[in-house]
This record gives structure tokens, sequence and C-alpha cells, in this order.
């Protein structure tokens, strides 16, 4: 079974850890973009085998979009791959699309959604267009691997494709070693005594880490002694989350640490895990907590509320009055002596098992096998 990979940009988020652990499993090969730098370096120490697709970029361009498809198809063609797996939106488009070109040689093509784009929070003509464009490439797959049920039956109301062809396997995780907490917070240079909330993104405008700065600037600062807020990654927002921070005057209270290494084995750092995203898929960040014992709390939306079950609280996405209020309750609590929501953190960690990497490559490798035998 020969598998290739395609995905647009790599920046160490949930998709590209996906691909890598299938292509390492499978023994695929991936296809990426120009903006995958890391997804290339972590593929070469996994011993993945990777191609670099120049023209393959992020941002929609008439010119470079229609020089990917053709290098796409050249691509395919000269691997004659059984299977081509599909990620993110840019490369799930182009690559349903080559398969047209491929002849009788056509492989069986897979798109994984990470969570569709029509589902973020676009203008209503944006989000118009982008579910007429995944409509349209629907036509040319196979089949689509939703990670979660809500993306799931998101593709089937707005017929994306149909209930036959698209099932749930959820993202799974291998067991984590955390540090422990004193050392973590060492490593980290983090104040021992204090009450953290944290959480790991890539500083995205989907991300919601804006929201949770507003949400932050609501409290009473009294409410906020000796409580720091810690934010993990990088991305494009950085900037205007750091400008958000001094102008809400919250330098000594909410610390961007950037980009940190192997970051979910810190994780025992946080005291409680806070995601305060407007669009996710199944978000590995979730699982990772979960698997710290940590307690959570997270946005309703995408897979989030289906990944913690009764083992966090879930609010309402890119409301900042909300936010504040629950976690100003919950430090009033905390004070007042009340746990209830710390003891989160035994349901976390039993339901976390529900997730592990065993599990989502077998039920992936059942989705080929039978894809493969209709080929043949």
């Amino acid at each position: 079974m020969k598998i290739l990979f395609i995905i647009t940009q790599a920046d160490g988020g949930g998709a590209q850890k996906y691909v890598l652990d299938l292509a390492k499993h499978f023994g695929g090969k991936v296809a990426a973009g120009t903006e995958a730098d890391r997804l290339f370096t972590d593929a070469q120490k996994a011993g993945i085998e990777t191609i670099q697709l120049k023209y393959l970029k992020r941002n929609i361009s008439p010119i470079f979009d229609w020089l990917a498809l053709n290098e796409i198809i050249k691509l395919i063609k000269k691997e004659q791959p059984d299977i081509v797996h599909l990620n993110s939106s840019k490369a799930g488009f182009l690559g349903s699309l080559a398969a047209i070109f491929c002849g009788s040689k056509k492989p069986k093509i897979i798109f994984t959604a990470h969570g569709f784009i029509y589902n973020e929070p676009l203008s209503p003509f944006a989000k118009k267009v982008y579910l007429l464009a995944e409509r349209f490439a629907s036509q040319y797959r196979d089949f689509i691997i939703a990670v979660s049920e809500a993306d799931r039956k998101s593709a089937i109301e707005n017929k994306v494709i149909s209930a036959d062809k698209i099932s749930v396997i959820h993202n799974g995780i291998d067991e984590i070693i955390f540090l422990p907490r004193q050392e973590a917070r060492e490593k980290l240079k983090l104040g021992q005594s204090e009450f953290i909330f944290g959480t790991v993104a890539n500083f995205y405008k989907t991300k919601g880490l804006n929201v949770l700065i507003q949400a932050v600037s609501y409290i009473n600062k009294d409410w906020l002694e000796n409580v720091r807020f810690v934010l993990i990654g990088i991305g494009p927002e950085k900037e205007n989350l750091e400008l958000r921070i001094k102008n809400l005057e919250l330098k000594n209270t909410i610390t961007l640490l950037g980009k940190v290494d192997d970051a979910a084995k810190y994780l025992k750092t946080f005291d409680v895990f806070i995601l305060p995203s407007r669009k996710e898929g199944f978000p590995y960040t979730l699982l990772e907590a979960m698997q710290a014992g940590l307690p959570i709390v997270a946005t309703n939306v995408g897979g989030n509320s289906e990944a913690l079950g009764d083992a966090g609280v879930v609010l309402e996405p890119d409301n900042p009055k909300i936010f504040a209020s629950f976690i100003a309750s919950l430090l009033l609590s905390i004070k007042q002596g009340n746990k209830n929501f710390l003891n989160l953190s035994e349901r976390a960690l039993e339901r976390s098992k529900q997730f592990s990497k065993e599990k989502m490559l077998k039920e992936t490798e059942e989705v080929y096998r039978k894809l493969i035998t209709r080929l043949h």
C-alpha cells in the first residue's frame, strides 16, 4: 500500500502532527509547500521521505495555485501511489482536482478535515465561497475523514459529501512523559506559588487568544494577585497580542513564552488549561492537557466538547465577558476553599485513555484497506 500525504503548510500544529504520525506508521511520503520548514525538519528526524512543492502556498494566488495544481499532478503521476491523503484546505482542494488528470491510474483520494474552513469566523460571502469550493472538490474525493462528529455532521448538513463517504476518526496521542510541576516551572522561569492558567496554541486569530486577554482585563486586579496567564506558542498574531497586553497594562499578569520545544511535557506547569478558540477540529492540545490531568475550560466549537465530555467546561466562543465571569468565579471559589472544578483533573486523566494513537492508526488503516479493496 503506497501512500502519498500532501499538506499545505506545517507549523508544528495538529495537522502536522497527524500527518507525521500516519506517514511514519504507514511508511508514506510527505509532500508540502514551501511554508513547511518545521515539518521537513521533524520528518527528517523521523526518517520520513519528504517532497517540497515550491508553488503550494497557504494564501490564495491564481498563478501560484495553477502552478501548484500542475506540480501535484506531475507528482502523483511520478509516484503512482495507491492513496493520496490530503490535509489542510488548499492541499485538499488542489489535490482533489489533480486526481481528475491522472487518467486510468487515478489513486484513491482521501481528505482529512481538521475543521472545515467554512466554519471559521469569516464574512458570509467568504463562507459561501469556501463551502462551494469544498462541495466541488468533494466530487473527486473517495472518502473524507472527519476528526470530530461536529465536522461530520457539518459536512453532511452542508451537502459537502454523502454520509456513506465520511466517517469520524478522532485524533489520538501516545503516552507523554511529563516533567514534574516544580521542575517544569523552574525550566520555564515561572513562580512556584503562582496560580497559572495556561494554553499551548499557534498564535492565529482562530485561536481566540485576544479574547482571553480582553477577558483578563475585565477582572478586578485585586483578584489576580499571584495569578498568571501563560501562553506558549508562536505565530502571526504575536505582535498584536503583545500590543494588546501592553495597552491593557497586563504585562505582569499575562506572559507570552514564545516557542517551547516539546511543549506538552511542560503541561503540569499549569493549574488550569484554557483554550479560547473560535474554531477547532479535534485539538491535540486538549488531549495532551487531559493526559496531564489538568482541569480544562475551552470553547464550545468543533470537537472540543466531544473531546472533553464531562471532564471539562465549555463556554461560548468569542465572548470575553463570559470568560471573565467564569475565571473570576473560579478564583473566588478556590479562595473560599471550594475545589470542585479542580477535581475535574481525575476525570480528564481517565477520559484521555479513549484517545490513543494506536486506535487512531487502526481505524485509519481500516479506511485505507476498504478503499484499496475497491481499487483492485
